[in-house]
This record gives structure tokens, sequence and C-alpha cells, in this order.
């Protein structure tokens, strides 16, 4: 049994192990101590500049051959899809610039835009899945979709042939397909729609309310570019450079990728917001008219940088 005297030993040793620590703090081992100290927020100082200046070079790099790339971009794209008559999709999510700028390189490589058409959040919202199914059901034959096809599928393939067609062919009654799909909230675009033979796909941050329900969303989006890919000569599916930190967003580019046989057949781009993926779009899409598909981009999931570029 632990005594009275056993206590008070304890206790008188605690005080006096306070009491040397503060006398030796107070003197032998302050000056070691304020010297270390001091000198080790002066190293830490000194790292942090260093690696500013490492920093600031980085970016001025990085600043110079974006510069350099879009001025030759000018020269290098101008001409190559000349003849070449390109729908832009716009999926959910895609940011409006890159929009912008992706449209602007595309004619200022000879492309002709045949349609803008932007993809509604309708498209891929699990509480409307049955209206989808139905209204795709229903204009299918319109633009020769298989009955067979279900689910996801028909809704796909049904705005896929309504912008895209294959060299030489017409879908019928695409521009009536369309405008229903308009008027049922899933797509919008205004004017004239011209039948085109490529799409370019531009897409976003994939969001939603759970990690399931993004996942599930970037997978319809990327059955959406394949069936674009697949009812004309090709498609690009492109998106900005996505933080790799983001936890509350899909990369429909990522999820594009990792079907092994999708990506077999799509292209993809995942750096459209800088010069160097402007490139890719257009040499992307000489690809696909080519018969071949290539996915390209800075992300760790990318087979190259960029497409190998023609040379003619």
């Amino acid at each position: 049994m632990i005594d009275f005297r056993y206590h008070l030993v304890s206790i008188v040793s605690i005080f006096l192990a306070l009491a040397v620590g503060i006398v030796l703090g107070a003197g032998p081992l302050k000056e070691d101590l304020g010297n270390t100290l001091t000198s080790e927020v002066k190293n830490l100082r000194t790292d942090k500049a260093a690696l500013r200046t490492e920093l600031d070079a980085a970016d001025k790099a990085t600043k110079a051959r974006d510069d350099f790339t879009e001025a030759s971009n000018r020269s290098l794209l101008a001409g190559r899809l000349t003849d070449t008559t390109v729908s832009v999709i716009v999926l959910p999510g895609a940011d409006q610039g890159v929009v912008k700028s992706t449209s602007a390189t595309l004619a200022a490589a000879g492309a002709k835009i045949g349609s803008t058409v932007t993809v509604q959040d309708a498209w891929v919202d699990p509480d409307k899945a049955t209206f989808r199914a139905t209204l795709g059901s229903n204009l299918a034959s319109g633009v020769g979709v298989p009955v067979d096809e279900g689910g996801s599928d028909v809704i796909n393939a049904v705005l896929a042939r309504s912008v895209l067609t294959k060299a030489g062919s017409t879908a019928q009654g695409a521009r009536a397909t369309l405008e229903s799909l308009r008027t049922g909230e899933l797509v919008k675009y205004s004017g004239t729609v011209v039948p085109s033979t490529v799409a370019v796909v531009v897409g976003g941050p994939v969001a939603g309310n759970s990690a399931d329900d993004r996942t599930n969303r970037a997978t319809a989006l990327a059955k959406l570019a394949g069936a674009l890919d697949d009812a004309g000569a090709g498609a690009v599916l492109v998106a900005p450079s996505l933080d790799p930190k983001a936890t509350n967003a899909a990369s429909v580019v990522t999820t594009a990728r990792a079907d092994g046989d999708l990506a077999k057949q799509l292209s993809t781009v995942d750096d459209v917001d800088l010069p160097m993926g402007q490139a890719s779009v257009v040499f992307g899409l000489l690809e696909q008219e080519a018969g071949r598909a290539g996915q390209y981009g800075l992300a760790a999931d990318a087979a190259a940088a960029f497409p190998q570029l023609a040379t003619k």
C-alpha cells in the first residue's frame, strides 16, 4: 500500500526537478538555447527567401513559355482546319472564358463553327433520368438512332446525331430533334445549327452532392463525349487544369481516360486553359480525322504533353 511518505517524496522530487530546470534555463543553458533558436530562425528566413526567389523565377519562365507558345500558335495553327466544320459542345461547369478562347483558336485555325450547344445540368440530373430516356426514345427515329439502345445511350446518341454527321451524309430531322431537346430544357443554343463532322467537347469541374453523385455525373458526361466521337469523324474532350487538391469536384477528362474502351477512340486534353493545350485541341482534331486518338496534357494520366505536330 502506498503511504503518505511516498506521496511526499514524489511531490518533493517534482518541485526539485522544476527548480533545477528553471536554474539551468536561466543560467548555463540560456545562452545555448537562445543561440540555437536564433540560428534556426535565421536559417528558416534564408530558406524562405531562396524558395521565393525560385518560385518567382519559375513563374517568370512559365509566363515566358506561355507567351511564346501563344505567339507561335498564330502561325503554327493557321489553316490547319480549313474546310472543317466543328461543333462546340459545352458541358455543365465549363468555364466560359475557356469556351471563348477555344472557339477563337478553332476559328484562327480555319475551322467553321457549325454550332455551340450548351448541355444543361438536367442532362445528368438523376431525378430526370426517366424523362431523358422517354424523350430520347421518342426522338430516336428522327435522327436514325437504333431503338434498341437504352437508358442514357439513347439521349446521348440523339444529341450527337443532331449536330454531327459522317462525311457526305446528313441526319434527317436533325433540326427538329435538336429543337425538341431545347424545348425539354436539356440543351441551349442560338442561331442556325450547321451539321459538323467533328466536335470539341468543353468540360469543367463536375459538381455533385456526394462523391458518388459526382462520379456518376462525370461518367454520364464522358459517355456523351463518346457518343459525339462516334457520330462524326471524331471528337476531342477538353478541360482546364484541375487543382489536385480539389476534393469537391470530379474530372470528366480523368473519368474518360479511366474507361479503356473510350480512351481508345476519344481524344482528351487536360490543360486547355494553357496555350499549349489550345494547340493540342487543333492537332487532336487532326488526329481524330486521321482515325487516331490520344490523351494529352500535364495530368498524371496523360500519355503525352501534346500531340505529334503535323508538319504539312
